[in-house]
């Protein structure tokens, strides 16, 4: 098992968010399967997702809320 990652220094903030049972299911195994917290896994996909959002000048939503790039 690789080992825990450092607390970070900056604050936290508890807050609650409802998966669907197949989405958390497949967080818990990319947790365990590289030995992460599964905190840890969720907020780092969360960073990374933000990090490479769409410009909201850009955004959209289309049908069956698929997002999509107005640029292209």
């Amino acid at each position: 098992m690789a080992a825990k990652p450092a607390a970070s220094e900056s604050p936290r903030t508890a807050t609650a968010i409802r998966f669907p049972a197949k989405l958390h299911e497949r967080l818990r195994q990319a947790a365990e399967a590289y030995g992460l917290p599964l905190n840890f896994l969720v907020v780092k996909a969360m960073e990374e997702f933000l990090d490479n959002m769409i410009p909201p000048s850009e955004f959209r939503l289309t049908r069956g809320s698929r997002v999509e790039s107005v640029a292209g």
